[in-house]
């Protein structure tokens, strides 16, 4: 099973996993534009926090960071025990899955990456207030939305090409305008240039060009 939550601000979904084989899902089928929680160095939940449009990992607002930190210290047999428990985060794209790990085991790309928080103590109000937005769906959801997201990728990239194509398009029309103007002005020039030649030629001259 997986537990979505509805943060403070609704425009931001946080989601965790059940267990350690609902975390390789999610590790498997993460977003871009998603961000991982886990307190550091202890046994904890994975938590997730999907961004909206336009927010980055270093722009997340502090309310929000503050409601995953202390929803994953809450979901950590000894964290949450324990005072000034650091957590780390970071971008999902970041998380690095090895065959040879155990499952629901993760390393990094790169710990430049990591960001990182601490919780003092357990805010119990927090954890209440998201508890009470906290819904229960089965982990295939998770594939589904993946899908979901992976096909508007799709469309989205489908659009992107046609809509370049057709700018091509005009440059090539708007290219080939141009050389025709061109070619049609240096005509008209040499043109002119005949017809003067011609209007200067006194009328013997313009016989013998004839003959």
């Amino acid at each position: 099973m997986v537990f979505f939550f509805t943060a403070s601000d609704p425009k931001y979904l946080i989601y965790m996993g059940r267990d350690k084989f609902e975390n390789e899902l999610l590790i498997k089928y993460g977003w871009k534009k998603d961000v991982w929680f886990h307190v550091d160095d202890l046994s904890s939940a994975h938590v997730y926090l999907r961004l909206p449009k336009g927010v980055k990992l270093d722009t997340i607002p502090e309310a929000i960071l503050e409601e995953c930190a202390q929803l994953v210290k809450a979901n950590s047999i000894k964290g949450n025990k324990q005072k000034n428990v650091r957590i780390v985060y970071t971008k999902w794209a970041n998380l690095k899955k090895k065959k040879s790990m155990e499952v629901g085991q993760i390393g990094f790309h790169d710990k430049k990456d990591l960001r990182y928080t601490r919780v003092e103590d357990r805010k119990n109000a927090i954890i209440n207030d998201l508890n009470r937005t906290k819904e229960e769906k089965e982990s295939e959801v998770i594939k589904q939305m993946w899908d979901e997201y992976q096909a508007k990728l799709r469309r989205k990239e489908k659009l992107r090409k046609k809509k370049e194509a057709a700018e091509r398009r005009k440059e090539i029309e708007k290219a080939k305008a141009e050389a025709e103007l061109r070619e049609y002005k240096s005509f008209d020039v040499e043109t002119d240039g005949k017809l003067n030649t011609e209007m200067n030629m006194t009328a013997e001259e313009f016989e013998d060009d004839f003959m």
